[in-house]
C-alpha cells in the first residue's frame, strides 16, 4: 500500500516539475530599457559662450573631445552620466535621456565661477547619443563681474 502512494506521489511530483519547466521556458527574459544606454562613449562638443563684462563681449569656444560613461542608477528608470569626474542623474524614457540640471562652482585664485547647465533631451540613435546644453556663467575676478551664456551641442558615440 505504501508503494502505491509513493508511486502516485512521484508521478504527481514529475508532472509538477514538467509543468514548472515548461512555464519557465515560455517566460521571456526581462529587458531593462536602460541597458542600451549603459557603456563607454567618446564625445565631441561644439558651441560657444558669450561672456560680458559691462558693454564688452567676448565669445569663448566650447569645442572639446573627451570620454564619458553611463552606468545604471538605483531607481528602475535612472542612469548616471559620468564625465571628467562629474556625474549627472538622468531618467530613461524610450530612446531618450532626460538629465537633471547641474550647477558647479570653481575657484582659481581670485577668479570665482558659478556655472549652471540645463540639458535638452539626449536622443539615442544607432549608438549615437546627442543633446544640447544651455550654459549660464557668473564669474567674478577681484572687483569685476562677468556674465555669460551659450549653447553647446554634444554628440557621444558608444564604443
Amino acid at each position: 500500500m505504501q508503494t502505491k502512494y509513493l508511486t502516485r506521489f512521484f508521478a504527481l511530483l514529475l508532472a509538477i516539475l514538467t509543468f514548472a519547466a515548461c512555464d519557465r521556458s515560455k517566460e521571456e527574459p526581462s529587458t531593462d530599457p536602460r541597458d542600451v544606454f549603459v557603456g563607454d562613449y567618446s564625445f565631441v562638443s561644439t558651441g560657444s559662450i558669450d561672456l560680458y563684462a559691462g558693454a564688452l563681449k567676448r565669445t569663448v569656444p566650447m569645442s572639446e573631445k573627451g570620454n564619458l560613461s553611463i552606468a545604471l542608477g538605483k531607481e528602475a528608470n535612472t542612469v548616471w552620466v559620468i564625465a571628467a569626474g562629474d556625474s549627472t542623474l538622468a531618467y530613461v524614457s524610450d530612446n531618450q535621456l532626460l538629465m537633471e540640471p547641474t550647477e558647479d562652482e570653481a575657484t582659481f585664485g581670485d577668479l570665482v565661477m558659478e556655472m549652471s547647465f540645463t540639458y535638452g533631451k539626449a536622443t539615442l540613435k544607432d549608438n549615437q547619443l546627442s543633446w544640447t546644453s544651455d550654459v549660464d556663467i557668473t564669474a567674478s575676478y577681484k572687483d569685476h563681474l562677468f556674465l555669460g551664456s551659450g549653447k553647446v551641442d554634444i554628440v557621444a558615440t558608444k564604443k
